[in-house]
């Protein structure tokens, strides 16, 4: 036991802040258990720093770290405890495997506060976003995974982890999305649209719902300022998602209100296919949105609809029996008028047969281009030169790993409107931009989809079933404009080329193209074709050609097209998309002057012992093999009821709870 002792060289560096910081105000939170009753997390960030605050029920040590995929293996972690007498033991690590985790030779995580009481710990601490270390791991915009524990018992000694079972966990967060602004006006009022007492069915994993709702009589021009999911407990693994869809036909609201159906149903209202134009998206493990201070979504105004459809997305991979669901979402809104009508567009690739991903596929990249053409005539009718976007959000299934929105202005790649290089499947929330973005006329719009397919050995369609995939992007703008869809998928005639088709022809009885030559495809569908490829690596980048750089079909919806213009524009065929010609790069701040291999070096040089909270040398071990505390004495994990007020770490102010 003494190597491990002599082999650490640390500073255990405990920073006592100012009153102001030890108060900041906290704008993001969430509970990191799943009964939302353990584990409390909040946190607030700058450009360059990121501050945590964990308020745990117990009274020994937490456990707190970054994550490459929700596994502890590859982690960087913070432990802590409060001792009986006040003393606090807070420790910067990091983990190799499922063990317990190393600490750190240079300690990058600044304990701030600490405290406990009779029934919760807390510990507030803080790190700079990228420290150029290869144990630890940078915070990026985008999905991040982070992972939790804690036990019912200090440590025996300062240093050394007791196992912590099963009070353990992981969950998706966006760590540097923007403020959430929960401040509510004095006349906020809700509108709910839920489904009543839905049977859900069992006999098949994927279902979608779709209810309509009359939008009641608001009297006069409201604003929706914010939208919650309305998730009936003990569904939460079911419900996949819910959509709200205005139509692009008018349709009467009195007729339909309270009528639902399943998409494949016969007897669904045909003039409901109309109902194409998006205005909320919430998907599995998000939490809703409250809009910026100077925007809100029009309700109740000449023009804005009276009728709503919900779609709800169940995947009942248990196939659960006797399951009956009222979830649904809940819009807050006020008669105080912002700035600024929110428009939503939607972007990516129109869901459907035309986006196939080849089996065996490690990084597949699908694309959907919104044209330069398309936002500029957009624009042109508005009478505007610009939107400003204010969040992002994506949608995808399981083979999905990264999604991001591109921005290309005259050839030129501009720093990308979202970024998630860790998609998670069970984690979809809307994020809110730190600064808004400006979209000019003229700009090109790209939603790039990576897949890995490694582990299946069919095709994977786009469409609506959870083993399917989509590739969705939603932009979040103001001032609002008509249009709402601005799409691409690659051409069929583009596959079939792709698979030997030297002529094509379209075929009215089939909706569709079909091939003529060569003699042995003549009339084959694409399905047919597909199901007697052989796949193999020459074919898949071919496939990849196409999603790239093949011919297109464009989707330019805006609020006032027929349900046939619609149509129409997923058969015309259009160019490949423009060539960019400076792709955009993220700068790498670890090579830039001044970090990087000079200041990794720099930490590696520096040999000193390890000192607790108050300066004394760390605990050494006695002649019995027992460690002492800092104090001398062997500490014990001995817990007085109902403790108060909190206890700190010397020197640091106490601040509330």
């Amino acid at each position: 036991m003494a190597a491990f002792w002599t082999s650490l060289w640390l500073v255990v560096a405990v920073a006592v802040l100012s009153a102001t910081r030890l108060e900041a105000k906290f704008t993001h939170s969430a509970y990191l258990d799943a009964a939302r009753e353990k584990y409390f997390l909040q946190w607030t960030h700058d450009a360059e720093t990121i501050t945590f605050r964990v308020q745990v029920a117990t009274l020994g040590y937490v456990g707190f770290g970054i994550s490459p995929n929700g596994d502890m293996t590859g982690s960087d972690i913070v432990t802590g405890f409060v001792t009986d007498q006040g003393d606090t033991f807070f420790f910067d690590r990091y983990a190799t495997a499922r063990a317990m985790p190393t600490i750190d030779s240079s300690q990058d995580w600044t304990l701030e506060a600490s405290g406990e009481n009779g029934t919760h710990t807390f510990l507030q601490f803080s790190r700079k976003l990228v420290l150029c270390d290869h144990t630890d791991r940078t915070i990026e915009a985008g999905t991040t995974r982070v992972i939790w524990a804690y036990h019912g018992e200090d440590p025996p000694h300062d240093t050394e982890l007791m196992y912590h079972g099963e009070t353990r966990g992981a969950r998706s967060l966006m760590l540097l999305s923007g403020p959430q602004n929960t401040e509510l006006p004095e006349d906020v009022q809700t509108m709910e649209f839920l489904n009543d007492a839905y049977g859900v069915p069992y006999k098949k994993v994927t279902n979608y719902l779709y209810r309509g709702f009359k939008v009641p009589d608001l009297g006069g021009k409201k604003h929706v300022i914010a939208f919650e999911p309305v998730v009936q407990a003990g569904n939460e693994a079911v419900i996949h998602h819910m959509f709200l869809y205005a139509c692009l036909e008018d349709l009467d609201p009195n007729l339909y209100d309270g009528v639902q159906y399943l998409r494949e149903s016969r007897d669904i209202p045909a003039d409901w296919r109309s109902c194409k134009v998006t205005i909320i998206v919430w998907d599995v493990g998000g939490v809703g949105m409250h809009y910026p201070e100077k925007v809100g979504l029009s309700v109740g105004a000449p023009g804005d609809p009276t009728f709503l459809l919900m779609e709800t997305h169940y995947n009942n991979a248990q196939r659960k029996k006797g399951m009956k669901d009222s979830s649904g979402i809940r819009l807050l809104y006020t008669s105080e008028l912002r700035e600024h009508d929110l428009g939503l567009m939607q972007l990516g690739m129109e869901v459907g047969h035309t986006q196939l991903i080849p089996p065996g596929s490690q990084s597949f990249v699908s694309v959907g281009n919104c044209y330069p053409d398309c936002l500029e005539k957009a624009m042109e009718e508005e009478s505007i030169d610009k939107i400003n976007v204010i969040g992002v959000h994506f949608h995808a299934h399981l083979a999905a790993r990264k999604m991001r929105v591109r921005h290309v202005r005259n050839g030129v790649e501009l720093p990308w409107l979202g970024n998630d290089q860790n998609f998670d499947f069970n984690f979809q929330q809307t994020v809110r931009l730190q600064k808004e973005r400006e979209v000019l006329k003229g700009d090109y719009l790209i939603v790039e989809c990576t897949y890995d397919t490694t582990d299946r050995e069919e095709i994977t369609h786009g469409g609506p079933n959870t083993q399917d995939e989509m590739c969705l992007g939603h932009i979040l703008h103001y001032p609002k404009m008509k249009l709402r869809r601005c799409k691409s998928n690659p051409h069929r005639v583009a596959y079939l080329e792709a698979l030997g088709a030297t002529e094509v022809m379209f075929r009215a009885n089939k909706d569709d193209f079909v091939p003529i030559q060569p003699p042995q495809m003549a009339g084959k569908s694409m399905k047919k074709l597909l199901h007697s490829v052989s796949w193999n690596e020459e074919l898949r980048q071919k496939f990849q050609a196409v999603q790239r750089t093949g011919n297109t079909s464009v989707i330019c919806m805006k609020k006032d097209n027929s349900w046939e213009e619609f149509h129409q524009q997923t058969l015309t065929m259009r160019e490949p998309p423009p060539v960019i010609l400076h792709p955009f790069e993220e700068a790498d701040v670890c090579k830039t002057q001044g970090t990087g291999a000079s200041r990794l070096k720099m930490r590696q040089g520096s040999k000193k012992s390890i000192k607790g909270i108050h300066g004394h040398e760390a605990n050494a071990e006695n002649k019995s093999g027992i460690k002492k505390g800092s104090r001398g004495k062997t500490r014990k994990n001995h817990r007085k009821l109902n403790l108060s007020p909190w206890r700190h770490h010397r020197r640091a102010r106490k601040i509330s709870w």
